[in-house]
């Protein structure tokens, strides 16, 4: 019987990736050695060079499952690791911070943009915001402020890849006083938004290559819009209101947490991803919590996971 090689490489290399994937959701291996093992990437193309010198022996078959299964394993390895193998530069801390504040007239507009550190969002009363920022070697953030808007992103060195020398710090505090916008995006760094008693409108939240953490619980939002990029991240749905939300896993992990009184509702399509939709019921591509309809609230998520995991109410929740 012939055999399509074609074929048998495209699911080896297919094998290989969700195996790891699958191994590590299942604990099976530790992601910080997986990070470890990553480090002997190059071992993937001493594993291509192999396949291309067997090609025209004997040996073809099993030179050509070699180099299908390496970049396989090292796909799969990254999905695991890429969040524990940010930039150094995000734990480098900062020996001062400055500080600015101001107010919001009425409802307004957050938007930050940080690329290498670290960024915790916390809410308090009334309408002011502060931040305290800081650079473990390089400048200050740029902040624009106005009256219904507040943006701040990292100011851009001349380091490789447009990232500060140092890590950014930043420290948020919001008001709870009025509607707020809100848009961050998250580039090899670490995310920390515990946003209760905020009025959100529009959530729109990024992670590349690194971890957020993002608590709803005690917030309202019209809708929720987030992208995960060979990284990690966990959400707590708001548990008081309806919700809309879409979330975009790309080589990365999702876990989401709701209360056990919010129905939730998933609609989920993507290709070479695990899931693990705990006590909810399938139908087709859509899972529902079995008392969906008769619930209080309700939760509407769309979910597209390409070589990701998602995860909704894992044990030991959303930490």
């Amino acid at each position: 019987m012939m055999v399509n090689r074609r074929f048998l490489y495209g699911g080896v290399f297919l094998i290989a990736a969700g195996g790891v994937m699958l191994a590590a959701q299942g604990d099976a291996v530790d992601g910080d050695v997986v990070a470890q093992v990553l480090r002997l990437w190059p071992v993937v193309l001493i594993a291509l060079g192999i396949g291309l010198l067997l090609r025209r022996t004997r040996f073809a078959m099993a030179g050509g499952l070699l180099a299908a299964a390496m970049p396989g394993l090292l796909l799969g390895g990254l999905v695991v690791a890429a969040p524990r193998m940010a930039p150094a530069c995000a734990d480098m801390r900062p020996a001062t911070f400055e500080t600015r504040q101001g107010t919001f007239d009425g409802a307004a507009s957050v938007d930050l943009t940080l690329a290498c550190g670290e960024l915790s969002v916390t809410t308090a009363p009334g309408n002011g915001w502060q931040l305290e920022a800081g650079n473990a070697t390089g400048p200050a953030p740029t902040v624009d402020v106005s009256a219904d808007r507040l943006r701040v992103a990292t100011t851009v060195g001349h380091a490789p890849f447009g990232f500060t020398r140092g890590g950014d710090v930043w420290r948020l505090s919001l008001p709870v006083a009025g509607r707020l916008d809100l848009a961050a995006e998250i580039s090899a760094g670490r995310g920390r938004f515990d946003l209760a008693g905020a009025q959100l409108g529009n959530v729109r939240l990024a992670v590349n290559a690194g971890d957020a953490r993002v608590d709803l619980a005690g917030a309202t939002v019209a809708h929720l819009s987030m992208s995960i990029n060979a990284a990690s991240a966990s959400v707590r749905l708001p548990a008081t209101q309806d919700l809309g939300a879409d979330f975009s896993v790309n080589a990365g992990s999702l876990a989401i947490c709701a209360a056990s009184d919010v129905g939730l509702r998933i609609h989920h399509d993507g290709v070479l991803g695990t899931t693990n939709y705990t006590g909810l019921v399938r139908s087709g591509n859509t899972w529902e919590s079995p008392g969906y309809t008769t619930a209080n609230h309700h939760a509407d998520v769309t979910i597209s996971a390409n070589v990701g995991s998602v995860d909704v109410n894992p044990v030991g929740g959303c930490q």
